[in-house]
């Protein structure tokens, strides 16, 4: 990549705005802090803002709090969107800021480069990849807190090194920050390990909705928002139990769906067979990875599950 326009704009700027997708996971919030901690080594004047709060599990993070979700007002020369393969997926609309310009890194393959600058590089694992890569081009000297931040965005992002995305170099960029001071037992233990009492209550309830479907070849759990208030645990609270929807033996597909009464959000999951990440496309604002995408059917629960198996069944 050609990152000379990048270093100039961030040069020629002084005010940025950083923002990332709803539902942060470990790839939007290491990403965001990682970043953030390098405009304002160089001086800038940056704030933050994501429309969703960060899961309890990211507050270890250094400087997490610097993650708000206190709308931005006036103007910025620069909004730098991470992690965010098009414009809707930050939840807010960022035509109410006054904006300069508007830079665009990620690595999702359906990226809209809807960015003045785009960096989206789809071979990366996550995000935090393509800004530590970002860092040696410039020679940035990364603190101990900040390799924490883009090992959390890549450890999270390739499942604890279980998915296919994990590859010989993004081990060996993992290598790299742990030997900047990472301690890799303690990030997993804080990421994967550490539930609340009410956290650990929503997962047992959304496990009891185990479904499979199409012959034992689609595997299903289903979460009611209104079982967040029942048992009082945070939405964040059922983050990676998507995953768990292809551990089934026979399963191809694993469909996560949290609902409303009006809408319903699927988390879609493939072993390789499904392309999820077309399926998400052809949904409105859909879209994700070939083996791990999201979409939202603007229908009741019913109805939206119907209209996903239909899918499904004539994908598989």
């Amino acid at each position: 990549m050609d990152w000379t326009p990048l270093s100039d704009a961030i040069a020629k700027n002084h005010t940025f705005l950083v923002s990332s997708h709803l539902s942060p996971d470990g790839d939007n919030v290491g990403s965001q802090l990682a970043f953030i901690w390098y405009l304002k080594s160089l001086g800038k004047r940056v704030e933050c803002y994501c429309a969703d709060p960060l899961p309890q599990k990211l507050a270890f993070l250094q400087d997490s709090a610097l993650i708000t979700q206190n709308k931005p007002s006036g103007g910025f020369d620069v909004l730098v969107i991470l992690d965010c393969s098009n414009i809707t997926r930050v939840g807010w609309d960022c035509g109410e800021v006054s904006i300069g310009m508007i830079v665009n890194i990620d690595h999702h393959r359906d990226n809209a480069n809807f960015g003045a600058l785009n960096y989206v590089d789809a071979s990366a694992a996550a995000t935090g990849e393509v800004i530590f890569s970002f860092f040696k081009h410039c020679g940035v000297a990364v603190p101990a807190h900040v390799a924490v931040d883009l090992y959390t965005a890549v450890m999270t992002d390739t499942g604890g090194f279980r998915f296919s995305n994990t590859c010989g170099r993004v081990l060996r960029i993992c290598a790299e920050l742990a030997e900047l001071g990472v301690d890799c037992a303690d990030v997993y233990e804080r990421v994967f390990s550490c539930h609340t009492p009410q956290a650990l209550a929503l997962q047992a309830r959304v496990w009891s909705t185990l479904k499979f479907h199409l012959g034992g070849r689609v595997c299903s759990l289903d979460m009611p928002l209104s079982l967040l208030d029942e048992v009082g645990a945070k939405y964040s609270d059922s983050e990676g139990m998507a995953d768990n929807t292809v551990t089934a033996l026979g399963v191809e597909v694993g469909v996560m769906t949290k609902h409303s009464p009006k809408e319903t959000h699927f988390s879609l999951r493939s072993k390789g067979s499904v392309d999820v990440g077309k399926l998400a496309k052809s949904i409105s604002g859909g879209g994700g990875h070939s083996c791990a995408a999201g979409c939202t059917i603007k229908k009741p629960y019913a109805e939206a599950m119907a209209e996903m198996l239909g899918i499904l069944e004539g994908a598989l």
